[in-house]
């Protein structure tokens, strides 16, 4: 019985971190995510191929540091896909950011701005545990278009430097 609490205990903790990272990724780049919100609402499938591909040729480097035997570049390949997977949650920060503000639309702006985030951060999480849809179609097509949309801003923000 014990260990179905503590199961139980260490789902629930994962979950209020995932809603405590994408609210973290919201209030520290608000203009990232706002940047990746927009483009997800305007054309979702582009970035999810623009996502297919960038994750494609990001798993290429990573897959071949973390199979070298040396421990210092299983170190760094673990490093680049920790990396890979907080611009995927800048991303799915501007999904979630969408959800709220879709949220507060139904509600006639009832919600304040953190409280509808939040609450579109619950749904996005809540789409995602959902057993085999959640699992096989949120997470993944979620997770290459939210990945698609940041690869897209922060290749963006490297154009307007360069015309500076």
């Amino acid at each position: 019985m014990s260990e179905s609490l503590s199961a139980l205990g260490g789902l629930i903790v994962l979950g209020l971190s995932y809603l405590g990272l994408l609210t973290a990724a919201w209030l520290l780049f608000p203009e990232r995510v706002e940047q990746a919100r927009l483009k997800i609402t305007d054309k979702p499938g582009r970035y999810l191929w623009i996502g297919f591909l960038a994750a494609l040729g990001a798993a290429i480097p990573g897959a071949f540091l973390i199979l070298i035997p040396s421990p210092v570049t299983q170190i760094l390949g673990w490093a680049w896909v920790a990396v890979l997977l907080g611009f995927s949650s800048l991303g799915s920060a501007g999904i979630a950011a969408e959800l709220g503000l879709r949220v507060n639309w139904k509600n006639d702006g009832a919600h304040q701005s953190l409280n509808a985030f939040l609450r579109g951060a619950l749904i996005w999480e809540l789409a995602a545990i959902f057993p085999v849809v959640g699992w096989l179609l949120v997470i993944p097509l979620g997770t290459l278009i939210s990945f698609g949309a940041m690869v897209s801003t922060l290749r963006r923000k490297k154009e307007a430097q360069a015309e500076e």
